[in-house]
């Protein structure tokens, strides 16, 4: 619909409404002379008669009456379309959704919706939390607007953009036997039970990944969802568990003994995941700022 076309409704509506073309003019802030050729071209492009006149009043013909209250609900949904439209385009308000690896959302992902609070009290974060597996899905269903992860295997549907580097420790008790020394080999790990996350999970993958590069095999002793019961186990000398330096950051290891993974380093690289071709919205790309900034201090 042109934007000359809803002038034309929303002055039927008035002249409908107030039963006089002065006062509808008045209240359209445009001259009678205007008005009166709006409605002439509304009723030239509806082939009908909308309005009797006489000197006195203005009042709807049978046409009119039926047409009037599906011109009056059409103008509403225009009006709300265009009032969305706004919102949506106003770095003030509207709703990001963000999909995040378990690590990243109990971590850096409220440090930047923090930040963007700071500025944006107005934008809606809604974060859908999930596992690696998951959540390249998510981003390519466009579930969500993006997603703050790490992906092991390159995608042509998703645009990648790195934030930072999240490096990988063996965490074992303080009493446990394993070994004293601070560093230890990737095939070191080869000899103790591990614990190791979900494969699913992002950092099982690039744990398996790394292991099969050097052609090593680290089969998981135990097994869990929730990096919190991994640590938990560790600190009970069940094994060596093997979690992420963002992972643990702001967790207790006052239990545990930290030790360097090197001869290949274990890590892995975060940042923004988002479809290929699909622009990002105003909120969404605020929080990508915040992001990036709370990453950049880490």
């Amino acid at each position: 619909m042109m934007l000359g076309d809803l002038k034309q409704l929303r002055a039927f509506l008035a002249i409908a409404r107030l039963g006089n073309f002065t006062r509808a003019a008045y209240e359209l802030n445009i001259s009678q002379s205007a008005l009166t050729i709006q409605i002439q071209q509304l009723e030239t492009h509806l082939c009908t008669r909308l309005f009797d006149r006489n000197r006195r009043s203005v009042s709807l013909t049978p046409q009119g009456l039926e047409l009037f209250p599906r011109i009056e609900h059409l103008v509403a949904e225009i009006e709300d379309l265009v009032t969305y439209a706004r919102d949506t385009s106003d770095p003030e308000r509207g709703t990001v959704t963000v999909a995040a690896l378990p690590s990243l959302a109990a971590g850096l992902l409220p440090h930047a919706i923090h930040r963007l609070k700071r500025d944006y009290p107005r934008i809606t974060v809604r974060i859908r939390d999930t596992v690696a597996a998951r959540l390249t899905d998510m981003i390519r269903n466009g579930d969500v607007d993006f997603g703050v992860g790490s992906p092991v295997k390159r995608d042509q549907e998703l645009v990648w953009e790195k934030l930072m580097t999240d490096r990988f420790f063996a965490f074992v008790a303080r009493d446990y036997p394993w070994t004293t020394r601070d560093t230890v080999t990737l095939k070191d790990l080869t000899d103790p039970p591990l614990i190791l996350p979900v494969r699913e999970s992002s950092i099982r993958m690039h744990i398996e990944a790394a292991a099969d590069k050097k052609k090593i095999s680290l089969p998981a002793t135990y097994e869990a969802v929730y990096n919190s019961t991994i640590m938990a186990m560790a600190a009970q000398g069940l094994g060596v568990a093997i979690l992420s330096e963002l992972v643990v950051r702001g967790g207790d290891t006052s239990r545990l003994r930290r030790i360097s993974i090197s001869n290949p380093p274990l890590y892995r690289y975060i940042g923004i995941l988002r479809r290929a071709g699909r622009s990002l919205s105003r909120p969404a790309e605020l929080l990508v700022a915040a992001l990036r900034d709370v990453s950049s201090k880490n």
